[in-house]
C-alpha cells in the first residue's frame, strides 16, 4: 500500500499519462487497517455497521490520511479476487471479510470495472447498496464495502487530478 501523501509527490512529478501507467486503469484508497481488526485465519465475524459508516466518512474527510491498493498490472480483461487468503489479488487481513469475499473484473476495451460478491458472510456493497451476487459496474467516485473495510474506487486520471489539487493549494490532512 502507498500513502496519497507518497501518491502526491509522484502525481506532480508525472504527466497523467505516465502516472496511470504507473497505477492502471483504477486505484482502491482506504483507511489504515485497524490492529484490532486484522485476523487473517479467524472465522469471519460479523460486520459491525458503526465500523462501516465511519469508514465511509473517513474515506470523503481524512483523504490525506488515506492508503491507496497497490493492484497488480492489469491486462485487457482481468479478474482481481478479494479477500483473507493470501492466494488473493487483494488481501484484507480483517475478520469481518470472508477467506474469497468478491471480485473485480476489469474490461479494457468497455473501459469499466464491475465488482460481483463470492458469497461472502457479510456481504459486499456498492455505496452502501447491498450487490447480492449480481455483477454491479463501477463509477469512479463509488465507495466499495467489502465486510467492515471500504474503498474509494477512484479512476486514475481523477485521483491525479486531485493529487495534483491538493499539493498546489496546500490543503491539510481533512481536504475531503
Amino acid at each position: 500500500m502507498l500513502s496519497v501523501q507518497e501518491l502526491r509527490a509522484l502525481a506532480s512529478a508525472l504527466p497523467v499519462g505516465a502516472f496511470q501507467h504507473q497505477l492502471g486503469p483504477f486505484a482502491l484508497v482506504q483507511r489504515p487497517p485497524s490492529e484490532l481488526s486484522a485476523a487473517a485465519l479467524a472465522p469471519t465475524r460479523m460486520a459491525d455497521p458503526g465500523d462501516v459508516e465511519q469508514g465511509m466518512l473517513a474515506l470523503l474527510f481524512e483523504f490525506d490520511d488515506l492508503l491507496v491498493a497497490t493492484l497488480p498490472n492489469l491486462k485487457d480483461s482481468d479478474v482481481l479476487r478479494i479477500g483473507r487468503r493470501l492466494d488473493c489479488e487483494l488481501v484484507l487481513d480483517d475478520a469481518s471479510v470472508s477467506k474469497q469475499h468478491a471480485e473485480l473484473k476489469w474490461s479494457r476495451a468497455e473501459a469499466r470495472c464491475t465488482v460481483r460478491d463470492l458469497g461472502s458472510t457479510n456481504g459486499t456493497f456498492v455505496n452502501a447498496s447491498t450487490t447480492g451476487k449480481r455483477e454491479v459496474p463501477l463509477r469512479g467516485g463509488d465507495i466499495l464495502s467489502f465486510g467492515n473495510v471500504q474503498f474509494w474506487y477512484l479512476l486514475t486520471d481523477a485521483l491525479h487530478e486531485r493529487l495534483r489539487a491538493g499539493a498546489a493549494s496546500g490543503l491539510g490532512s481533512h481536504s475531503g
